[in-house]
């Protein structure tokens, strides 16, 4: 099994190095992701399960030479951490017999739900179904008293659940959050909203607002607090995030700078070198001063800044500006 995601990923640590401790398998292991030297230890060690973001596979699928590799050790290839369009999953059949996915999150220690082992119509019908081990429900959300929701009947949207004993201990330093999190009764609320029917878990939306630019977790209001941060130049920030053919999201900031200051892209992208990679904005948009879009309650208007995102990524792909 390759091994090439980072250690501190759940996918990484959890999904692919442990099981293939626990399985008695061989784990081939990158100190860093790289699409050439991973398609080579593929070719070279006869890996045979290939489990990674979709991110990922576009890179390597973007190698010079990627059309002359033998890849025909592969059995499975598994994707995880966001949702695929039915090109990509077919592209991936070009890799390996069958494929896979499922929901898995550093919450639930990994993957908790699974589609069963086959090709792009079965692993594009939903997210799969739960093990007996690690209950699943879909719930309405938690009552005052922080006791789980009542359970949806199928076909109904709630907030997709776990119990058992995957749910990790909490969050470090932060019972308000864990509180959140795991309800009194045991009830993990992964932040998801779906539906299960006899075909399995089906994705509705984010009830928790997270981008996910190459399967990382980013909660927009970090990143718009260290844009604030420059108090002095820049009066608002709103963070929002538009499909990538790599990356799956992009994020997009949206600036606006205090009253007669100047501010450049290049200033900004300066600034945002202090964030993790993965969190730094590939396209600003900077207002005129007094131009954010703002709701009723005086809050940005994320609902309007998407419309804008939308309009702004039409004219970068025309340009071939956005998905390169």
């Amino acid at each position: 099994m390759l091994c090439n995601l980072p250690a501190s990923h759940v996918g990484g640590q959890s999904e692919i190095l442990m099981t293939s401790l626990f399985a008695g398998g061989t784990a081939v292991t990158l100190e860093v992701f790289d699409a050439v030297k991973s398609l080579e230890a593929i070719e070279r060690r006869g890996v045979t399960l290939l489990g990674q973001i979709p991110a990922m596979f576009q890179l390597e699928w973007r190698t010079a030479d990627y059309a002359r590799r033998n890849l025909s050790s592969l059995q499975l290839a598994v994707y995880g951490g966001q949702a695929v369009p039915k090109p990509f999953l077919d592209r991936m059949l070009g890799m390996a017999p069958r494929i896979s996915t499922g929901l898995g999150l550093t919450e639930t220690s990994g993957f908790c739900t699974y589609t069963p082992l086959g090709g792009a119509d079965v692993v594009a019908d939903g997210v799969g179904w739960a093990m007996p081990a690690y209950r699943m429900s879909v719930r309405e959300p938690m009552d005052a008293t922080g006791a789980a929701g009542g359970e949806k009947a199928a076909g109904e949207v709630g907030h997709i659940c776990f119990q058992g004993p995957q749910t990790f201990l909490g969050y470090v330093n932060d019972p308000a959050s864990t509180a959140r999190a795991i309800s009194t009764d045991a009830w993990l609320y992964t932040g998801d909203l779906g539906f299960a029917d006899e075909r399995g878990l089906h994705f509705s939306g984010r009830a928790k607002w997270v981008l996910k630019p190459a399967g990382h977790q980013v909660f927009p209001g970090d990143v718009e607090n260290h844009f604030s941060a420059m108090s002095g130049r820049v009066a608002n920030v709103g963070i929002v995030g538009h499909q990538h053919a790599l990356w799956s999201e992009a994020i997009i900031a949206f600036v606006e700078p205090q009253p007669g200051v100047e501010l450049s892209e290049a200033e900004l992208r300066k600034h945002a070198r202090t964030l993790t990679s993965y969190m730094r904005p590939l396209h600003y948009v900077i207002l005129e001063p007094g131009a954010m879009p703002l709701n009723r309650t005086a809050k940005v208007d994320i609902v309007k800044l998407q419309a804008l995102a939308r309009e702004e990524v039409a004219e970068l792909r025309a340009r071939g500006r956005w998905d390169g």
